[in-house]
């Protein structure tokens, strides 16, 4: 313990007896764990119950730390008493106020009429205390008033005869009453609120076209130690009413960031829809949809026993609705990032440098076509090192039975246009009317089209690299792989030529590296302090042998239609039933600005240039693809800008042109303005598209906000979407209200959103959408 001089004067001049005084002293702050303090004098009692400290008293232990102007221990009470000025920090709590007492033995405070914090509320009690139970820190207050403003004058307050704190879990009221400013506005004999996110009761009001006037009622708490539910119970004017609730579970939140993703979440949500019917598209047939709509979502990771030892876990992927529209109306974010979910429940083992898995595709929704595994068995082995020979493998190998089914209405839809149309055929009258040649065509098509192809197939295939570096310069990997496929069980489907077929790869990759620094040039506008200037030009080769499968076998695993080149390397193709003969070189440039900023290196401008030459195209028959060209430049904090690109500049059949631009930046630190832009071009599969799109965030000022976004098609001159939304800070709230208009192009969908939340309390998402379930959650 230390003591100033005048401490120690002020000591010396007491009776003899007052060693053993002061070492009783010493005993009862030692009960506080290790105590360090100092004070500008110390008198003991002449009566020996104690002592008095006063002057800059400030004491420091394992348990609290205080300061005050005069601090009294009274040692038959075993009491440490503060006055004036004081301010304690105990259990991650700092209380401040003019008295506060402390027991020496059991460590209880007593900070009655004393002002304190636990985030997000700021409160003030006529009787507060701390102390623990069962391990858990609890405080204690009556006659409180608590508030989530930390103003002297908040204009929002709730005051409550008795209160219990849980910090960081939750807070329990009684006999609670809400003020704003003076005026009550509501009682409540209970409550009990959580302090985490997404907990404690919200509501939102809005409009949406499809759906009317809606009024969104959510309160969340926790269930059990690891486990957040969420209740709902929400009014839809022109629709019903619906309710359910959804359960997260945080069990392994604090384990390593790897497996942070051992999760489960559930929920179920249910609409009694008076209006069915209702389109958000003109041309959706709902006539067979049921006034019970429902979803069912289990999403859950399990390790194997435990994500602190295991290399095994379980994943599992459910998602059962009642009908093909019921994310479209009611959860429009969800609809626009995953418009048909999967069903999938899969057994992860991780292997030494691989991964081996059995996984299940089951179709749950007869109403979306879905390909089926039952299961599939696979070993994926990452690229490693082949002992020390220089030489290094990747491969996988798998087996699955599969088959792929039409959603029960398509399927009814092509059977009824071939039912039609062969009667036709077979009638004299009608088939004279009808071209031969075009007839046989449509019906070869809508034949092909019904195939529900099934089948069991192995696979696998494996690659040998070795790469080299030649003259400490120039960088050459020569591969090789060879592969086999076999189909048994065939059905649904013509068999493919080669039930069993062969693969193989040959393939070199090759570039050098080129680099210079440029130490005069200076642009500190542009964030620019010295450059590095580095050229990586690359050679890529690929060559693919497959036997055929031939036109009429119709595989699971295909190509689908994209923008965007194929990958060269065959252990990254996953379309394993269309891969087929191809001879391809891809030559570009990689260019890199480099700059010093903070202390370390950014890349100030990224670019790659590239195209692929086709000796042999597995698809369209074309000798050269689109000039590709990638570009990405961060000039400063505030500044964003990106280029994703490719032009037709070598000519062809199937050559067209796309441009994808986005900048985002932020002039003033109260506007942040993203512009985006995409055009595409004389795709021979794709529609034209000149689409632009704007979203913006200004502050107005200190209390006002507002926000956009808008997205507007130049190819037919349609405005498809506009998002408004306007925020007003009150203090100790926060309003927002939104408005948007959708485009569907033959039907407008009109939404509105109002938010007034309680800072904190629960917090506040902005800025708000139209859609009733923003991000996709609520």
């Amino acid at each position: 313990m230390k003591f100033p001089l005048l401490a120690i004067v002020s000591f010396a001049l007491t009776t003899a007896g007052a060693h053993a005084q002061f070492d009783m002293i010493v005993e009862k702050l030692q009960s506080l764990g290790n105590p360090d303090f100092t004070a500008d004098h110390m008198v003991l009692n002449r009566d020996g119950s104690g002592a008095v400290l006063s002057g800059n008293f400030h004491i420091k232990s394992d348990t609290v730390e205080a300061y005050a102007d005069k601090v009294e221990l009274d040692s038959n009470i075993s009491l440490l008493k503060f006055e004036g000025n004081v301010s304690i920090y105990k259990d991650g709590l700092i209380y401040r106020g003019t008295r506060a007492s402390i027991n020496t033995e059991t460590k209880e405070l007593d900070a009655s009429n004393m002002r304190s914090s636990e985030e997000p509320l700021f409160f003030k009690a006529g009787n507060l205390n701390s102390r623990t139970i069962d391990d858990i820190k609890v405080i204690e207050t009556e006659e409180s008033i608590f508030t989530t403003e930390d103003s002297p004058d908040p204009g929002f307050h709730f005051a409550s005869d008795r209160v219990t704190i849980y910090p960081e879990d939750r807070v329990v009221f009684r006999n609670l009453t809400a003020y704003a400013g003076d005026t009550p506005v509501f009682y409540l004999p209970y409550l009990s609120q959580p302090l985490q996110d997404e907990m404690g009761y919200t509501f939102t009001p809005g409009f949406r076209s499809n759906l009317g006037f809606f009024l969104l009622n959510q309160y969340g708490t926790t269930l059990g130690d690891n486990s957040l539910i969420k209740y709902k119970f929400d009014l839809y004017s022109a629709r019903g009413l619906g309710a359910g609730f959804d359960i997260d579970s945080f069990r392994w939140k604090d384990v390593a960031e790897e497996k942070q993703n051992s999760f489960g979440k559930f929920k179920f949500y249910w609409v009694y829809d008076s209006s069915p019917e209702e389109k958000v598209q003109s041309s959706e047939d709902r006539s067979q949809i049921d006034s019970s709509r429902y979803r069912i979502n289990l999403q859950h990771r399990v390790y194997l026993p435990g994500p602190e030892e295991s290399s095994v876990y379980v994943d599992i992927d459910i998602n059962k609705l009642s009908d093909e529209y019921f994310y479209e109306d009611f959860y429009p974010a969800e609809f626009r990032d995953d418009p048909r979910p999967d069903n999938i429940l899969s057994l992860v083992k991780h292997v030494d440098r691989g991964e081996l898995s059995i996984a299940t595709r089951f179709r749950a929704n007869d109403f979306y076509q879905t390909d089926t595994r039952l299961p599939e068995i696979a070993l994926d082995m990452v690229r490693q090192p082949i002992f020390n020979t220089g030489l290094f493998y990747a491969g996988n190998t798998s087996f699955g039975v599969l088959k792929e089914e039409l959603a029960d209405q398509e399927e009814l839809r092509l059977r009824t246009q071939q039912d039609n149309l062969l009667a036709r055929v077979r009638d004299p009258v009608l088939a004279a009317n009808l071209d031969p040649a075009a007839t046989r065509t449509t019906l070869d098509l809508l034949r092909t089209q019904l195939f529900e192809p099934e089948f069991n197939r192995f696979h696998t295939y494996h690659e040998i690299y070795f790469p080299k570096m030649l003259d400490g310069a120039f960088s050459v990997t020569p591969r090789a792989g060879v592969g086999y496929t076999n189909y048994s069980s065939v059905s649904g489907t013509p068999d493919p030529e080669n039930s069993g077929r062969v693969i193989a790869s040959l393939g070199l990759d090759t570039s050098t590296k080129f680099s210079r620094v440029y130490d005069t040039v200076s642009m500190p506008g542009l964030g620019v302090d010295k450059i590095r200037h580095i050229v990586q030009p690359y050679a890529n080769w690929s060559f693919v042998s497959a036997d055929s499968l031939g036109d009429e076998f119709k595989g699971i695993d295909r190509l689908t239609l994209s923008t965007r080149p194929r990958p060269l390397d065959v252990t990254n193709y996953t379309a394993i039933d269309s891969l087929r003969d191809w001879n391809i070189v891809r030559m570009g440039v990689y260019n890199r600005l480099q700059t010093k900023r903070n202390a370390s290196t950014l890349n100030w401008l990224t670019s790659n240039t590239y195209f692929d030459g086709f000796i042999e195209d597995p698809e369209y028959d074309r000798s050269f693809s689109n000039l590709y060209q990638e570009l990405e430049w961060n000039p400063l904090p505030w500044v964003r800008a990106e280029l994703d690109a490719q032009l037709p500049v070598f000519g062809g059949d199937f050559d067209f042109t796309e441009v994808n631009t986005r900048l985002t930046f932020m002039p003033v630190d109260y506007l942040n303005v993203t512009i985006g832009h995409r055009l595409l071009m004389d795709h021979p599969f794709f529609e034209d598209s000149d689409q632009m799109d704007l979203r913006l965030y200004a502050r107005i000022s200190e209390n006002w906000g507002v926000s956009l976004y808008e997205r507007y098609e130049f190819d037919d001159s349609t405005l498809e979407t506009q998002q408004y939304s306007i925020h007003r800070d009150l203090n100790t709230w926060v309003a927002a209200f939104g408005a948007t208009i959708q485009n569907n192009r033959g039907a407008k969908d009109y939404g509105l959103v109002f938010s007034l939340t309680l800072k904190d309390f629960p917090s506040v998402r902005i800025p708000i959408d139209y859609d009733p379930t923003p991000g996709g959650s609520r």
